[in-house]
């Protein structure tokens, strides 16, 4: 082999070795790195989501004339955003949330059943509420909003979504409340966990005093009851992301002398779902960020260590062939020895001399 051709091997060999091991050293780091890079809430979070229902609603105007009117069929929709406000840095991130239910047979002013506007800061990797700065609750736009402590999740889900409970926040309430794995199962083609959360009927105001007839009852006395909240919610998640991706929500208010009041006055009652449209686009974005995060922190790096294995691999075996066999050295010609000449040539020169 010539001398050239093995200095080449060699080199080439060297170089496939140092090449596969920066691969794996790469690799072996790139999901550290890309996880604090990509496994973060991003500070430029701007969704809309609109959900959809039937609901039997009081009529509150109606009922301070002293009429009691339940509507057993209004077209319900709620429009939530959600976006990104100050403080938030590279741990934490402020999310504020504008939900507004109107009744959609109605128009403008009179057609708003409810709006609040809801502001918490969360940690970017766990979704988790943080003390610091508190969140604030603002339930009337005539009226400023109130320091309200939040905790447990409420926008989302940890990345990398376990089968098990997690606290989850309830706006009404203004407290958590454990939330249930139930199963593994598909929207959209798409893999999600499906957790589910129930609140008995609580105890959310003063009592309100009104004629009894007023409300729907006999007498003429003075009759005081309370108001009581109680939901019933199925969220379904991408585990991957922790996006919410499907949200269905029972919401239960009524007045009554007490929980089990076998008279009491539907408030509101309504079972209520994201849209198809939503729903397309909350899939799309949580199938497009599950891609992201896995190529970063698992089929990249994948490819990569496979890729430097290879070259490591390689370059061992190229060097090995270079080094196997040499050609034989020549020896040196005073190494060489001379014989003695042959029979005839000598008796020849023997003849001449003579």
């Amino acid at each position: 082999m010539p001398i050239s051709l093995r200095l080449s091997r060699h080199g080439t060999a060297c170089a496939a070795i140092m090449a596969g091991t920066l691969l794996l050293t790469m690799s072996a780091l790139a999901p550290t790195y890309a996880a604090s890079q990509l496994v973060k809430i991003p500070l430029d979070v701007e969704a809309d989501t609109v959900s959809t229902g039937t609901a039997q609603l009081l009529d509150a105007a109606a009922l301070t004339k002293g009429k009691l009117e339940i509507d057993p069929t209004v077209p319900i929709t709620v429009n939530q955003r959600v976006t990104v406000q100050d403080p938030s840095d590279s741990n934490t991130v402020t999310l504020q949330s504008a939900v507004q239910m109107t009744r959609d047979d109605r128009n403008g002013p009179r057609s708003v059943i409810n709006a609040s506007v809801d502001r918490t800061t969360v940690d970017r990797r766990t979704g988790y509420a943080v003390s610091e700065p508190s969140g604030s609750i603002q339930s009337s736009l005539d009226k400023p909003a109130e320091p309200v402590a939040h905790e447990g999740l409420q926008f989302k889900f940890p990345f990398d979504t376990k089968k098990l409970s997690y606290p989850y926040f309830d706006t009404t309430l203004r407290s958590s409340r454990a939330i249930d794995f139930v199963k593994e199962t598909e929207i959209k083609g798409l893999p999600v966990y499906q957790f589910h959360q129930r609140i008995e009927p609580t105890s959310i105001g003063g009592a309100i005093t009104l004629p009894a007839v007023n409300w729907g009852r006999t007498g003429t006395d003075s009759v005081s009851l309370k108001r009581f909240y109680g939901v019933t919610r199925d969220l379904w998640v991408e585990p991957v992301s922790g996006a919410i991706v499907q949200v269905r929500q029972h919401y239960n208010q009524y007045f009554g002398s007490d929980i089990d009041d076998p008279d009491p006055v539907t408030i509101i009652d309504v079972t209520t779902m994201l849209d198809e449209q939503t729903v397309d686009e909350q899939v799309e974005r949580a199938v497009a960020y599950k891609r992201l995060i896995q190529w970063g922190t698992v089929y990249g790096p994948g490819i990569g260590a496979a890729a430097g294995f290879l070259l490591v691999a390689g370059g061992v075996y190229l060097g090995a062939m270079s080094s196997q066999r040499t050609p034989a050295k020549q020896k040196p010609l005073e190494e060489v020895t001379v014989t003695e000449e042959p029979v005839g040539v000598r008796d020849r020169v023997s003849s001449a001399n003579t």
